[in-house]
């Protein structure tokens, strides 16, 4: 993957998780580079299972650019993905809805379509919280 994976704990399961972006470079003009279809891509993977789990931010209407790799907007929605919190949630969402890490191959799921549930998970992991 290129990327060094970083930990993440859930229950007795270790899951290894990478962020990167992507995009493409239109220079035809020779001047400053124009970049398009850009997108943030979160991979999870549970140790010693051959699931592959890609969560896509892909750019498009009603999204905004990334300040660095793993932050996501849309309108006053805002996910940093660089949270090992964030990442856990987005993970439960995917497992509820039917990622099998043990399951072999690549799920690709539309990190857009997952935005409100995880913003609900987080803030119920908030309110979870003792104060």
């Amino acid at each position: 993957m290129g990327h060094r994976a970083r930990v993440l704990l859930v229950d007795q399961a270790t899951y290894r998780w990478t962020l990167s972006h992507s995009h493409r470079a239109d220079n035809a003009d020779g001047g400053t580079p124009r970049y398009h279809d850009c997108a943030e891509r979160l991979v999870i993977r549970r140790d010693n299972e051959p699931g592959r789990l890609e969560i896509v931010f892909a750019s498009g209407e009603g999204t905004a650019g990334a300040t660095h790799v793993g932050e996501v907007k849309r309108g006053d929605d805002y996910l940093n993905l660089n949270r090992p919190g964030v990442v856990r949630a987005v993970l439960g969402e995917a497992i509820d809805r039917g990622w099998l890490p043990a399951e072999p191959g690549r799920c690709e799921l539309d990190g857009w379509a997952l935005v409100d549930s995880v913003l609900t998970r987080l803030a119920e992991q908030r309110n979870d919280r003792p104060r």
